[in-house]
C-alpha cells in the first residue's frame, strides 16, 4: 500500500496474507482446510482496509485509489464492504499486473500512469478555478508572487501553493568560513551562471574577507515544497499544458497561494 503525491511515491506499508496454497489430504480435512483458508482471506482484506481507512480518509484532497495485483484477490478486496465507502466511491480502476509488494505499485502507477494524468488536468483546473474565485471575489484568501507567498508561509497562513512546472528561481545559500555569515538569495534560473562568477569578487559584508561563497543552489519548487511540507501546507504542481496552468505561469508569475485565514500584507 502507498500513495503518489506530486512525483514520489510513498510506499506505506506491505502485507503478507499468511495463507496456505496446498493441502495434501483430501476430504473432509480438505474442506476444513479450504474453509479456513476462506476465512483467513476475509480477515487478510479487512487487515487491510483498517489501514486503509485510518491513513487515506485523512488525506486532504484526496484523488482517488487504483488497484492492481495479479488473479482475483484484487477483485475480492473491492468488494469486501469492511473498505471505507467514502474510499470506495474513490477508486479510479482495478487493473490487473505481474506481481505485488513494493515493486507492484511502481508497475501499477506506470500501468495507471495516462488516467492519472487525466485527473491531475482535472485537479489543475479545479485548484486554479478556486484560486480565481478567491482573486475575483477580493476576499484576501488568495495571494501570488515569490514575497507575498513566502511572507504568508511564515504566517502559516497558506492552505494550498500553486506552483508552475516552468517556476525557475532558485535559492542561494551564501556563507562567509571566515566569521560564519550566512545570506539567501532567490535567482532566475538563467542568471545562475552569473551569480556564479560576480560571487568570485565579492567580499564578505560582515567580516570583509574574501572567504564569501555560495554554499548551495536548491530549485525553487523543491525549496517552497520543504517549507510547505513542513506547515502542513498542500503543494500543487501545475502544467502549462491547461489553460489554468499557462495563466498560473505567464499572469502570476508561476506561484500562487490560497489562505486558510486573511493576512495583512
Amino acid at each position: 500500500m502507498g500513495y503518489i503525491r506530486g512525483n514520489r511515491i510513498e510506499v506505506i506499508k506491505e502485507f503478507t496474507s499468511g495463507i496456505h496454497s496446498k493441502h495434501g489430504a483430501g476430504g473432509q480435512s480438505q474442506r476444513r482446510f479450504e474453509r479456513l483458508n476462506e476465512e483467513a482471506e476475509i480477515a487478510f482484506y479487512r487487515r487491510i482496509s483498517t489501514v486503509v481507512n485510518d491513513i487515506f480518509l485523512g488525506f486532504e484532497d484526496f484523488q482517488g485509489i487504483f488497484v492492481g495485483g495479479p488473479g482475483p484477490s484484487k477483485e475480492k478486496f473491492v468488494k469486501d464492504e469492511s473498505l471505507d465507502y467514502r474510499l470506495r466511491e474513490k477508486i479510479l480502476d482495478v487493473v490487473d499486473i505481474g506481481y505485488g509488494g513494493t515493486e507492484g505499485i511502481r508497475a501499477l502507477i506506470e500501468k495507471v500512469k495516462d488516467q492519472m494524468e487525466n485527473v491531475k488536468y482535472i485537479r489543475e483546473k479545479e485548484v486554479m478555478q478556486q484560486f480565481m474565485r478567491e482573486i475575483s471575489n477580493d476576499s484576501g484568501l488568495a495571494t501570488y508572487g515569490l514575497e507575498e507567498v513566502q511572507r504568508a508561509l511564515n504566517y502559516n497562513a497558506v492552505n494550498i501553493i500553486l506552483i508552475s512546472e516552468k517556476f525557475d528561481m532558485h535559492y542561494v545559500k551564501l556563507g562567509c568560513s571566515n566569521c560564519e555569515y550566512i545570506e539567501s538569495r532567490v535567482e532566475k534560473e538563467g542568471l545562475l551562471d552569473k551569480i556564479k562568477e560576480e560571487i568570485q569578487e565579492e567580499i564578505c559584508p560582515n567580516c570583509s574577507s574574501n572567504s564569501f561563497d555560495i554554499i548551495e543552489i536548491k530549485a525553487g519548487i523543491e525549496a517552497i515544497g520543504e517549507i510547505a511540507e513542513a506547515s502542513g501546507t498542500t503543494v500543487e504542481i501545475l502544467s502549462t499544458e491547461t489553460e489554468e496552468g499557462e495563466m498560473l505561469s505567464s499572469t502570476f508569475g508561476g506561484l500562487a497561494a490560497i489562505l486558510r485565514y486573511k493576512i495583512d500584507f
